[in-house]
């Protein structure tokens, strides 16, 4: 299995159902693990033989700010979608999107949610 991970990658934008998220934004936080069945820049070392981080990196940080959603799990299930559609060797995605300012009266890091998904489910 190989796999590209990034963590933490910060985005601000406006997702939420109250109106005032929507209106001054947050920060998100995404995690994405991206499963390849087959990197050949492990025996090439060129960028040509793998997929991007930065180009995914990329990818994300469009779809996190081209539309405001309601629900965090509506913009995980959109990053995994156009991640899809965007680069045909990725096979599986692990997508967290994580929210450390959701408007609630608790002491907490982070709230989030976490999805998984095979190619071949979509």
């Amino acid at each position: 299995m190989n796999q590209i991970i990034i963590k933490n990658f910060k985005i601000f934008a406006y997702h939420g159902v109250h109106s005032a998220e929507k209106l001054n934004g947050q920060n998100f936080y995404i995690d994405a693990t991206i499963t390849i069945p087959h990197i050949r820049g492990i025996d090439s070392d060129k960028i040509s033989d793998t997929v991007s981080y930065s180009k995914i990196m990329s990818e994300i940080k469009k779809t996190a700010q081209n539309k405001s959603y309601n629900l965090i799990e509506k913009l995980a299930g959109s990053i995994i979608k156009d991640l899809f559609l965007s680069f045909e060797e990725i096979e599986e995605l692990d997508i967290t999107v994580k929210k450390p300012e959701a408007p609630i009266k608790e002491d907490f890091k982070c709230v989030g949610v976490r999805l998984i998904r095979k190619r071949s489910e979509m």
